[in-house]
């Protein structure tokens, strides 16, 4: 609704421009309109609630409830079930709106077929006995369902990795491992004809040379480009590349899909080789082309410090006679007048906070020439911001109208692989510029390779944003150089802050030194080992993927000797790490006069590439000077803190040492018994241990101890709790559902609810056996 809708009713006279009262009665009705927004918000929601098709995730089990479906229930207060596409199978809105028509059919095979992906949301197929293809082996008298419960994730038009001392060979993944190619979960439209969800699995050489032209194209689930045009399907070739010895000749290519690698006659002119095609992962984490809720401009950056005011911006505010400054003095409270004429230049905080106010409360673009306002501006006006929009419009017309006095807050730069400039070349061209942002922001625009050096100073209270932009997961390949130079390095100024998002660094680590308040790593990949043989193997298994230093604070004055400036204390900064997957985390910092640094792991993988390493540490294994929250998350390696305030439904497969044990808490997690933690509450193997009471607590440790399907980073399953695994640690969390990094997938709690589902539509007298396959 507009935001003057009750304004406009009002007569002509009443609402003439310019004048005071109309202008607050303006603001007045701008209120009442935001309330009557929320009451008819309401009533309309309450209405949408009435009805399974558009009723709110909560509402789902009370209707659920009216039809009789028996299901278990949505766990309380987890992010996934309050967002607008919640996990699949922990509200099955479909499995409820068709209970009836299911109950209908029961007892037959297609039933069970659509009850499958409604209740778990994983594609399967419905067995009834011995069948060939995906029902081969079944056994007679029972039901067989075969669910896949890994998906894939599009990569495209990436850079394939060219194996050394070979010719005209590559590994299709950037990082030189063997990645197996999985099919597409969203095929085209000739292909889906039965309505559920495509099977995702793992492409074979028997299945791509079976039917190549339907696995291989354009919306396929490969296509490779030679110089950016599409190599034709008539030169592919299906061979076994594990030797890389295949005959190859003319201009035809070799893949092999089970190992992800391709093969060009050693006698060809090849151009740049491109590759898109899917790959299997078992959750959105670590970046990619998925979609990651990018935010926008961020609120903060249409407020007003102090310090961004010109030291004479008060008192030309004062003394200017043009339409916006002087609605500004009207709109002031009148104290705030008399203090800037006073004292004009000590004022500008004062000034600052009532800005703050006005912007949020008024609209300043009606007094400004169209010719000032750039395409921001024009594109927030046209479309009628409110609320941030129109915040953010505010600070516009500001910055347009004070330019000498108001800096920049917010600018954007795109970067593409390949071609213009560099990362670091491009955030010091808007450093140097001649308004350079308060909020910088590099966005990837491809999926490509960026082979560059990334060295960037983020300026005292600035903000230094390297995102991915939607759809895309680039790859900064890190050159080397020189052992001193070769890290990617972030130099941070006092206050400043810095945000990795929806990338991946491989071959160094990433470095931030100085004085940040705050540094976010969100859906980031900072590969473990830093690089990757064909085995999936570290290649720099010992060495840091994330540093945490204060070093570059440490300078010296000439000739060796103090600087005449004392150095500043050191603030703690705040350091995030959100749906990724690091290596280990290095803090290098003071451990004596400032306060710890805040830690913070959210569903996101520390790996340390073995468990027998520190995963958390300070250098030579010392206690890292940080107080850490680890939530849903797997932590692989060895753990030293200073103090842990919360650990959350997570896994520390190596011995924790913490400093102050009197501070936090550990809850619904596991980690070694011979650790030294804060207090422990419904841990394992504690619980067993006690179960087992003075008879086998040794052998009960054990037996809980969580056993993975894999370790090693590359590999589909990676850090994928095994099938055969402990139950404790599969429904061990808060809520019945896994510990660690994929505790939001609720695997534990659709498999509980496809088994009821199910078992009440089997014909009578047979049995149910659910399988699962990667």
């Amino acid at each position: 609704m507009s935001a003057d809708r009750f304004f406009e009713l009002l007569p002509g006279v009443v609402r003439a421009p310019g004048s005071e009262i109309a202008l607050a009665l303006r603001d007045l009705l701008r209120v009442l309109g935001e309330e009557a927004d929320l009451v008819e918000e309401d009533i309309r929601r309450t209405y949408a609630d009435l009805f399974i098709e558009t009723c709110e995730p909560w509402a789902i089990p009370y209707i659920g409830d009216l039809v009789g479906y028996r299901w278990l229930p949505v766990p309380e207060g987890r992010r996934d079930c309050g967002e607008a596409r919640p996990v699949p199978g922990v509200v099955p809105r479909r499995a409820v709106a068709d209970t009836i028509r299911h109950r209908r059919r029961k007892g037959t095979r297609s039933v069970l077929e659509d009850l499958v992906p409604a209740v778990s949301g994983w594609p399967a197929v419905v067995c009834d006995g011995e069948g060939d293809g995906d029902c081969a082996g079944a056994p007679p008298g029972s039901v067989t369902v075969r669910a896949w419960r890994l998906p894939s994730w599009p990569l495209t038009a990436v850079r394939p990795f060219r194996v050394r001392r070979r010719v005209n060979s590559y590994e299709l993944s950037v990082l030189g491992n063997d990645a197996p190619l999985f099919t597409c979960a969203h095929p085209s439209a000739e292909q889906d004809t039965s309505g559920r969800p495509p099977i995702v699995r793992r492409l074979t050489n028997e299945a791509l040379e079976a039917d190549l032209p339907r696995h291989y194209g354009q919306g396929r689930n490969l296509l490779l480009y030679e110089d950016g045009a599409p190599i034709a399907v008539e030169r592919i070739t299906v061979r076994s590349l594990a030797a890389w010895s295949p005959e190859v000749f003319g201009d035809r290519v070799a893949v092999d899909p089970q190992r992800g690698r391709v093969m060009f006659p050693e006698r060809y002119d090849l151009g740049e080789l491109t590759a898109s095609y899917c790959h299997g992962f078992p959750m959105a984490i670590g970046g990619g082309e998925y979609r990651r809720g990018q935010p926008g401009v961020p609120v903060l950056a249409s407020f007003l410090r102090a310090d961004d005011l010109g030291v004479g911006f008060p008192a030309r505010l004062l003394q200017g006679q043009d339409p916006l400054s002087r609605l500004l003095r009207s709109l002031m409270d009148p104290v705030v007048v008399a203090g800037l004429a006073g004292a004009p230049v000590a004022g500008r905080t004062r000034l600052a906070a009532e800005l703050n106010r006005i912007i949020q409360a008024h609209d300043l673009v009606e007094v400004v020439d169209e010719q000032e306002l750039d395409e921001e501006a024009v594109a927030l006006r046209d479309g009628a911001a409110a609320g941030p929009g129109r915040m953010r419009l505010n600070r516009l017309v500001l910055e347009a109208r004070y330019a000498g006095d108001i800096p920049r807050s917010y600018a954007v730069t795109r970067v593409r692989s390949g071609a213009g400039p560099t990362i670091a070349g491009a955030v010091r061209a808007l450093q140097q510029s001649d308004r350079p942002p308060l909020h910088l922001v590099v966005e990837l625009i491809d999926s490509g390779l960026y082979v560059q050096p990334v060295k960037i100073e983020v300026p005292e209270g600035h903000t230094l944003e390297l995102r991915a932009a939607e759809g895309c997961r680039p790859t900064v390949l890190l050159p080397e150089l020189r052992e001193d130079i070769d890290d990617m390095t972030i130099r941070c100024g006092r206050g400043s802050r810095v945000v990795l998002d929806g990338l991946m660094v491989a071959a160094h680590p990433v470095r931030f030194s100085g004085d940040p308040a705050e540094v976010v790593v969100r859906h980031c990949t900072l590969v473990p080992g830093w690089e990757l043989n064909t085995r999936c193997e570290p290649r720099h298994g010992t060495e840091p993927s994330l540093i945490v230093t204060d070093l570059p604070r440490r300078r010296r004055g000439p000739e060796g000797l103090p600087a005449d400036r004392p150095p500043e204390a050191l603030r703690p900064p705040c350091v995030e790490v959100d749906r990724s997957i690091v290596g280990s985390i290095l803090v290098q910092r003071d451990e004596v006069g400032p306060e710890p640094i805040r830690l913070h792991v959210l569903t996101s993988v520390v790996d340390a590439t073995t468990t027998g390493r520190d995963a958390i540490a300070a250098p030579n294994g010392r206690r890292a000077h940080a107080v850490a929250t680890v939530v849903d998350s797997t932590v692989i390696g060895r753990t030293h803190l200073h103090a842990v305030e919360l650990g959350e439904n997570s896994i520390f497969t190596s011995r924790m040492d913490v400093a102050r044990r009197q501070v936090g808490c550990l809850r619904y997690c596991y980690v070694p018994w011979a650790s030294r933690t804060p207090r422990r509450y419904a841990c394992q193997p504690d619980l067993a241990m006690l179960a087992a009471g003075e008879e086998k607590p040794g052998a009960e440790a054990a037996r809980v101890e969580p056993r993975f399907t894999t370790l090693r980073y590359g590999r589909p399953d990676y850090c994928r709790l095994a099938d055969g695994g402990p139950g404790e640690i599969r429904t061990g969390a808060d809520d019945d559902s896994e510990m660690g990094v994929y505790h939001d997938l609720f695997e534990a709690r659709r498999t509980a609810n496809l088994r009821a589902a199910l078992e009440e539509h089997l014909p009578l007298g047979w049995q149910l056996d659910i399988q699962f396959r990667s």
